[in-house]
């Protein structure tokens, strides 16, 4: 890629920043006053994007952007207040140059008339805005000291230069507008001794007569725009010509430091505190990491067999490995952690544009906004939070006349919330709507054949049932929704992220849907347990802690199951060696088992009937799904220091597969027989 490919490549990446933040600001918008900073933002954004736009000669998005730039300028001057419909044009205008961006950067040209609509409001509201604008515009040309005449000041910074910007260029491009006179200031420049060839010393006052319009001066400072200090102001009344104005240069004393740094080390001396790095490298980086942790794993482990007592110094060179590989690691999963902000932010823009579409009242409300999560997970995760949300107002919420009837405010609610819970992390999405009726869900189970009339299902076994493909309680197909596709898919994609979805109804209290996903696809902490021979990984995080129960306080349950007490709370036990499927082949049982207690991602507490505990080890993990299929109640897989490949339990599901039926163990000595591609309940 040569360097004209990678200047694009870059203003296209900044683009997708830039619209990211004047969506965000948009969706804010209201009619009258609004932030003046969000305003700002938004202008800079459409600014920033019509600069590079225009270097790269993409003239429709140019022509559109300086558009769009004229209304957001008269916005946040005060000079326009936004009228009832056009906060959300604006949003729609956004849209226009979010596409016109996109085309740019396939090498395509847009849709012809893609903008036409959109633009010809934009200039309607330039030409018409409001009584405030045409005084204020009338008040701007009656303050000018002639018409079409201004005076600039020019002043700049070390980056303008860095930039390959020329002053002279500058210039030539206002001799262009009308009648120039240009006077250099050179009280800032220091001894030629002290002089710093990279700084910018001189700075111009220039004036320019006969300008067709203010807009035209700023064109031409547009690209060195935040890297110089610039005034343009209506030329009153000059007292003498600039070419009169003798400016003597400063004398400073021998010991002086140059006025010049100091003052230029502000916006000068400012530089990036962050860098734009391909998300491949980034997820090569950590592979690379991974196998480091993995090599370091076995040569711990073969080391330890040969290293006694007597060699303390190569024990604390294993000890420092092992602790400098860990900080590594962290310092790199780091980079790849990202908080849920720029994801949530998406939202409110989609449940304004359904809420219209659909006649109802809703506010959304984000909470855990800061929580970071690994990139990776949050790209995969746009599209299963759409599709709940536009379930939750389509078919959990109320019209506002059936809300009124219930006794509910008018405006439903939808709430979107983050947290991190025993090393994983928690999205839940509910609403105050009309909840799930368990009987209507059943029979229309029934009727589409995913049930038998005569199965016998508990109320989360009934609710679970939205999620299976085909299902819709919809009344008639719609846009929005309908057709039985949507949560099915939502489930099938975090499965594939090794996380479940459930959801929790109360009818007519409303709806819970809750996410549950690694932090990371990378790294685990776990604990290495023994059972019947075989090695399985515990994430550490689940664990609660380990006791050793005596056999006289084990209960048994009608179904099969046992449970023993531990302070007041009935902890209900699983045994890894009947529910992995796995044979002692003629090994005696050991004398006293552990039961190691870990808590299920929604508080839960089981206990898991191990022989032995090994040790706590830091795995990596490899995605069982991925490389043969998804099997209940197994997590992932990890290789240990030996070399050899061991499973990562899944708790959450080896709870629910105790809770189904603990009697019965898997066939064909896999854990439980996978989904098939249809789907299967995942509880």
């Amino acid at each position: 890629m040569n360097d004209f490919e990678q200047f694009k490549q870059t203003f296209f990446d900044e683009c997708e920043e830039l619209l990211q933040q004047f969506e965000d600001v948009a969706g804010t918008l209201k009619a009258g006053s609004n932030d003046p900073a969000g305003l700002d933002d938004m202008f800079r954004s459409v600014h920033s994007i019509k600069a590079g736009a225009g270097a790269f000669k993409f003239d429709r998005l140019v022509k559109f952007a300086h558009e769009l730039e004229n209304v957001m300028d008269r916005v946040r001057s005060g000079r326009m207040e936004l009228s009832e419909g056009d906060p959300e044009f604006i949003i729609e205008a956004g849209d226009v140059l979010q596409d016109l961006v996109a085309a740019a950067r396939r090498g395509v040209e847009a849709a012809a008339g893609l903008e036409d609509e959109a633009l010809g409001r934009l200039q309607a509201m330039l030409a018409g805005g409001s009584v405030d604008a045409v005084a204020a515009d009338v008040e701007n040309v009656c303050d000018k000291g002639g018409a079409g005449d201004f005076r600039i000041d020019f002043r700049p910074h070390r980056a303008m230069y860095e930039t390959a910007n020329e002053p002279q260029l500058l210039f030539h491009a206002l001799v262009a507008l009308g009648e120039l006179s240009v006077v250099a200031d050179l009280t800032k420049l220091p001894d030629l001794a002290k002089m710093q060839p990279d700084e910018g010393y001189v700075s111009w006052q220039i004036e320019v007569r006969g300008v067709p319009d203010r807009a035209a001066v700023e064109e031409v400072f547009e690209f060195v725009d935040g890297d110089c200090d610039l005034t343009i102001e209506p030329l009153s009344s000059v007292a003498a010509s600039p070419a009169e104005v003798v400016v003597e240069p400063e004398v400073e004393a021998p010991d002086a430091k140059p006025v010049a740094k100091a003052e230029n080390s502000g916006p000068a001396g400012v530089q990036s505190t962050s860098i734009r790095v391909e998300l491949e490298r980034v997820d090569q980086l950590v592979d690379m990491v991974g196998e480091l942790v993995i090599a370091q794993a076995m040569a711990l482990d073969s080391l330890s067999e040969l290293v006694d007592i007597r060699h303390v110094k190569q024990l604390q060179a294993l000890e420092d490995l092992t602790m400098r590989t860990r900080q590594l690691q962290e310092g790199v999963m780091a980079v790849r952690m990202q908080p849920l902000k720029a994801l949530f932010q998406r939202f409110p823009r989609i449940v304004r544009d359904l809420s219209r579409k659909l006649g109802k009242s809703v506010r959304l409300e984000l909470d855990g906004e800061a929580t970071e999560v690994d990139k990776t997970i949050i790209e995969e995760l746009s599209d299963p939070l759409t599709h709940m949300i536009r379930n939750c107002m389509d078919h959990g919420l109320e019209t506002p006349e059936e809300r009124q009837a219930a006794g509910k405010p008018e405006q439903g609610v939808v709430r979107l919330s983050a947290e991190h819970r025993n090393g994983r992390i928690l999205i839940r999405v509910s609403d105050d709507g009309r909840g799930l009726n368990p009987e209507k869900v059943f029979n229309k189970a029934v009727e589409n054949g995913l049930v038998d009339a005569d199965a016998e299902l508990n109320k989360e076994e009934i609710e679970a049932l939205i999620f299976m493909p085909g299902f819709s309680t919809a009344a008639e197909i719609s846009d929005v929704s309908g057709r039985g596709v949507g949560m099915d898919v939502v489930r099938r994609n975090i499965q594939k992220l090794g996380g479940r979805v459930t959801v929790e109804s109360n009818e007519g209290e409303g709806s819970t849907f809750t996410l549950a996903l690694p932090l990371t696809l990378a790294v685990l902490d776990g604990m290495l347990v023994s059972v019947a021979g075989e090695r399985y990984v515990v994430p550490l995080s689940a664990i609660v802690e380990t006791v050793c129960p005596d056999a006289s306080v084990i209960r048994a349950l009608p179904d099969g199951g046992t449970v023993m007490p531990l302070r007041g709370e009935a902890i209900r036990l699983i045994d890894l060696c009947q529910s992995m499927n796995l044979s002692r082949h003629g090994q005696a049982e050991p004398l006293r088992k552990l039961a190691v207690i870990v808590e299920t991602e929604f508080g839960r507490r089981v206990g898991l009937v191990v022989d032995e505990l090994l040790g706590q080890q830091q795995v990596v993990i490899k995605s069982l799904e991925a490389n043969y299929r998804r099997i209940e109640g197994v997590a992932g897989t990890a290789i240990l220091g030996d070399g050899r490949v061991r499973l990562i339990l899944d708790i959450d599901g080896l709870a629910a597969m105790a809770g189904r039926n603990p009697d019965i163990s898997p066939k064909g000595g896999e854990i439980a027989k996978p989904e098939e591609a249809t789907g299967g309940l995942s509880a």
